[in-house]
């Protein structure tokens, strides 16, 4: 079965086959059956509240001339402005601000040397490196529930030292339902990978579309991987999440902190889906639940392009992330109808199905249009930039890459 995601959201078809392997990659015995509970992941007061008091305001009125009364009235004001705006704050927005990050979404790490320079010139701290995807098993001849497919593969010698590296594990909301089939065997693989290829970690970060009839199942599986982390590895290792748009409603996980995704908030099979990547509409009914939201938060950006086919009936037929796909189209044979929509009006050079094709490419005023809303409603958020790759980063200029991390 292929794998539905190369990033933080099931999306994009990876050509790739069930890994060979099991999910154990290391013959280290299986842990024990009792485990030490994660102390408590965040801890905050709440600020102090303002209140009046009325003995102060008489003796102003009372003692003060009427221009110094004025002016006690207008710091009076001002003053309570800014404390009403530091309440809006979210108080559990305690993440360091400058810490660069970004996603890697291959299954091969190697970076060329615009890769790098961009690594170095961005001072990027912490790389998100997406180990492997969990979906269910429909192999006949395995009795596993769920088995690990599109492993990265790192060649010797690679320079990750210099970063802070957490590997990504990305579960279908369908395999999330069976973890308890392999939470251990996660576990362990990912130890495994880690020792493999001389990794020191400190987080391992989970990514499942998790709704509310699987979020009791997503829940659980990461109060119990914590746990089985922490024996293998032998030491406290974080936990993070990956946290859609739609999930802000809802309690949050019990995890570290959260990565808020601000990308993949259309519906790209539908043929009216302007820009299914990042729209500024499908984003501000979210950022409400920001200003409670319990949890810390990172912020994560889009800086990839995609194209959408849609037959002569306007039903969707694939979604295509090649780099050049989009490129190969003679333009000829293109009629630009608006908002990135083309018709093909001398037969598909891909798909002879296809009669629409709608590229889609988010400019970098949406981008900080999106973070300046969500940032508004929570606060400045740490950015992880998705994904990090020479041809999508190539599209924005220094400045506009500088301005979405700062």
């Amino acid at each position: 079965m292929t794998s539905l995601r190369p990033g933080p959201y099931s999306i994009f078809p990876i050509a790739s086959t069930l890994d060979p392997t099991p999910f154990s990659l290391d013959p280290r015995p299986s842990p024990p059956n009792h485990f030490i509970h994660p102390t408590p992941y965040f801890i905050h007061s709440r600020a102090n509240r303002c209140k009046n008091n009325s003995q102060n305001l008489y003796f102003c009125h009372r003692f003060l001339s009427p221009k110094t009364m004025k002016k006690c009235i207008a710091f009076c004001i001002v003053l309570l402005v800014s404390l009403v705006g530091c309440q809006q704050k979210n108080s559990y927005n305690t993440l360091p601000k400058d810490e660069n990050a970004v996603y890697y979404w291959r299954t091969w790490y190697s970076t060329n040397d615009y890769e790098d320079n961009f690594l170095k010139s961005n001072n990027i701290q912490t790389m998100y490196i997406r180990f492997f995807d969990v979906e269910i098993n429909d192999r006949w001849d395995s009795k596993d529930k769920c088995a690990p497919v599109a492993t990265i593969h790192f060649p010797e010698a690679q320079p990750l030292g210099k970063f802070n590296v957490v590997p990504v594990i990305f579960i279908t909301p369908e395999a999330i339902k069976e973890y308890e089939s392999f939470t251990d065997h996660l576990a362990h693989r990912i130890y495994a990978m880690c020792v493999k290829n001389k990794l020191e970690i400190n987080e391992v970060q989970f990514d499942c579309d998790w709704t509310k009839s699987t979020r009791d199942a997503y829940f659980q599986f990461l109060i119990d991987v914590r746990k089985a982390l922490k024996t293998y590895f032998e030491k406290d290792i974080a936990i993070s999440s990956t946290i859609r748009l739609h999930q802000l409603a809802q309690t949050p996980p019990e995890v570290d902190y959260g990565v808020l995704m601000c990308y993949n908030t259309g519906d790209f099979k539908n043929f009216n889906t302007k820009n299914a990547i990042l729209d500024i509409k499908d984003v501000q009914p979210y950022a409400k639940h920001l200003k409670k939201y319990a949890l810390p938060l990172k912020l994560a950006l889009p800086d990839y392009a995609w194209d959408v086919e849609f037959d002569g009936n306007k039903n969707f037929i694939q979604l295509n992330r090649d780099y050049y796909y989009f490129e190969d189209y003679d333009t000829n044979r293109l009629k630009d109808l608006g908002n990135g929509l083309y018709e093909i009006t001398n037969g598909a050079l891909h798909n002879p199905e296809t009669k629409y094709l709608r590229h889609q490419v988010v400019s970098a005023e949406t981008i900080l249009e999106a973070k300046a809303l969500l940032e508004k409603n929570y606060g400045e958020m740490p950015i992880v930039l998705y994904h990090l790759d020479s041809i999508q980063l190539s599209k924005y200029n220094d400045d506009e890459i500088k301005a979405f991390f700062d």
